[in-house]
């Protein structure tokens, strides 16, 4: 249960750092999103997408279960195809993604989970890879709806960010059914 707390907080605070690393906690108790600009909103968002595409791609060689393999698959997939979408589109708006200062921590946040990933095999790695991406998918679902998206200025963006989000929450329910089929709780 423990390490299942920590993962749960490894993979939320891995979304969730463009809040920390931008400012104090007290500075975005009235306004969470003050400093993010489009260029930091892209960039952070297409880190968090890398994250997961690295996940899946773990998911992909490391899953015991069909079910999981074919998951991974997915996710892999789609997020590839919303990180070029982005990439695309922050050229056509003329946004060039920089990522803000401390998004390093949240590498190392990931990286790390990469790695008590990578160290499971077989039906525990399948369970240990659902309940990341559960905890993962609800993390970035919520960042992107209350960190991202409030800040967003460019209406092209704020259309993709709206198109994308039922897709990520197909992934998480998706992941959830799953889950339950293997009783991976």
């Amino acid at each position: 249960m423990l390490r299942r707390t920590a993962l749960k907080t490894a993979v939320a605070l891995s979304c969730l750092l463009p809040v920390v690393a931008l400012g104090s906690a007290g500075s975005y108790a009235g306004n969470k999103t003050a400093k993010l600009g489009d260029a930091a909103i892209i960039a952070i968002y297409n880190q968090v997408n890398s994250f997961d595409i690295e996940t899946a791609l773990v998911g992909q060689t490391k899953a015991h279960s069909s079910d999981v393999r074919a998951l991974a698959e997915m996710v892999a997939r789609d997020h590839t195809g919303v990180r070029k979408a982005a990439h695309e589109l922050a050229g056509k708006i003329g946004v060039t993604p920089k990522l803000p200062a401390g998004r390093a921590a949240a590498a190392k946040t990931h990286y790390d989970a990469i790695g008590k990933l990578r160290a499971k095999s077989g039906a525990a790695f399948d369970r240990a890879y659902l309940l990341h991406e559960i905890e993962f998918h609800t993390a970035a679902m919520d960042a992107v709806k209350t960190v991202l998206l409030p800040a967003v200025k460019d209406p092209e963006l704020k259309a993709h960010f709206e198109t994308v989000l039922p897709h990520f929450l197909h992934h998480l329910n998706e992941t959830k059914r799953i889950a339950k089929k293997l009783d991976a709780k």
